[in-house]
């Protein structure tokens, strides 16, 4: 999860700003109220109180992947979906946002199907009681995640279709859902309109890579070849258990609507990347919905076989899982030998020369200093505060002189414009020793305190 340790800095600079825990580097920063992260973060800080930062995230990620499964489950079998196929749906949480550590997005994941299954229970109604809870739900889902607010507001929306009774009734189904609307347009205004990197360029990325990548995202495998297999298993085993198609038309739009939002949503839009990719765990469930399983032309061998290989292939991926977070402790345990030798309360400095990693094509690595923030109440840098989606961000002032990608090129180190006289400690990952090349860019002004495999920390001398 490559920016979890930036989310778990976030949490603990928050806890300690918001509750007045004296952290010595709170006056560099500011709270920004207004931002759909909120609910992530608040389950996090109250965890933390009996468990610590890094078991309350663990016990949130944990929490939210079993919570997807059962959801997800939950919603379908509430559709007609036979329950023997939920085992599909416990692979798919280890998507993209969870490779990448998209640690609000996990927590609001299986929020959306808890709203749809509401949204179903109230059967259309249109009392104030009813639109009170569709309106608790949905501002909860905001201020867990604004993209996933938005996409389960599309997808209600055309679950509200069925039972097809023309424009008015449907648009009058509709309209407890808008009530997200005016807190949506007021933070779309306030906040996205108002930072610089709206205006950046949208990298929409549409093109055959994401037909080549379709079928691995819908079942969240770490593989391609892997995906495309176990991809196709998923998208036949409804016939292969003996399902059909359903025969009403709007059984198929909330597929539909994943299907068009894996295919036309930007890569990269206002500073914020894999939007579109994020969203593959989301395809099995709304694929199922297509799908009814007649029990009288149901062959008994076909009934017990196909669950089977089903649940077969689950605990495979699990199984997988597993060993790849095996190999992701082994990484770290350089990292957790060297971070010892720091003192608490300081500036870290963070340079991840290898990218690569056993457990992931993702570059687990480039952000793992935030753990020292977030366990050592010191300063990593690069910092999510630079962001401007982020609760916490640096005052104008004090703002890093860190461009946005410079973790991803830490060669580009200028020891002078990135005041590295400024941190007392610098973090290097890199096979290669990298004493000679720090000594270079700091004029000598380090000396080496641990090393341990790739991982490698010096600390930044006085000039008094």
């Amino acid at each position: 999860m490559v920016d979890v340790p930036q989310h778990a800095a976030q949490i603990m600079s928050l806890k300690a700003m918001l509750f007045g825990d004296n952290w010595a580097f709170s006056d560099l920063f500011e709270i920004k109220p207004f931002t759909p992260y909120w609910l992530g973060y608040g389950i996090a800080m109250a965890l933390s109180v009996p468990f610590g930062i890094v078991m309350a995230v663990k016990l949130m990620v944990a929490g939210s992947l079993s919570l997807f499964a059962w959801a997800a489950a939950r919603f379908c079998i509430r559709m007609g979906m036979p329950s023997d196929w939920a085992w599909m749906l416990l692979v798919l949480p280890y998507g993209v946002a969870f490779q990448w550590g998209f640690l609000n997005f996990v927590v609001a994941a299986p929020l959306g199907f808890l709203f749809l299954t509401t949204l179903l229970d109230l059967g259309g109604r249109r009392d104030w009681r009813a639109v009170l809870r569709i309106a608790a739900w949905l501002h909860c889902l905001f201020f867990a995640h604004i993209l996933v607010a938005g996409f389960f507001c599309a997808a209600a929306l055309l679950l509200l279709a069925a039972p097809w009774a023309g424009w008015r009734a449907w648009l009058q189904r509709c309209l407890p859902v808008f009530t997200i609307a005016p807190l949506g347009m007021l933070w779309l205004a306030g906040s996205l309109l108002n930072t610089p990197s709206a205006s950046d360029p949208i990298v929409w990325n549409i093109d055959a890579r994401r037909i080549v990548d379709f079928l691995p995202m819908l079942v969240s495998a770490p593989d391609a070849m892997t995906g495309q297999i176990i991809g196709a298993i998923f998208l036949l085993a409804p016939f292969l258990s003996g399902a059909r198609p359903k025969k009403y038309w709007t059984a198929y739009l909330p597929f539909a609507l994943y299907v068009a939002w894996m295919a036309f949503i930007p890569h990269y839009i206002a500073g914020s990347y894999f939007n579109y990719e994020r969203f593959g765990i989301f395809g099995i469930p709304f694929y199922l919905l297509c799908f009814e399983r007649r029990p009288d032309t149901q062959k008994k061998t076909r009934k017990v076989m196909a669950p089977l290989g089903l649940a077969l292939i689950a605990l495979a991926m699990i199984g997988w899982h597993s060993a790849r977070a095996m190999a992701f402790n082994e990484e770290v345990a350089g990292y957790q030998a060297v971070i010892e030798k720091a003192a608490p309360e300081k500036k870290i400095l963070m340079l991840d020369f290898e990218l690569s990693s056993k457990a992931s094509s993702a570059p687990l690595m480039l952000h793992m200093a935030g753990w020292y923030q977030a366990e050592h109440r010191g300063l990593a840098e690069f910092n999510f505060a630079n962001f401007w989606i982020s609760p916490l961000q640096y005052k104008k002032h004090a703002l890093a002189k860190f461009s946005q990608d410079f973790e991803w090129y830490p060669q580009s180190l200028d020891w002078h414009r990135h005041q590295g006289d400024s941190f007392q400690y610098v973090l290097i990952r890199r096979k290669l020793n990298g004493e000679a090349w720090l000594m270079e860019r700091s004029a000598a002004n380090v000396a080496p305190i641990a090393v341990n495999g790739e991982w490698q920390l010096y600390e930044v001398l006085s000039k008094n």
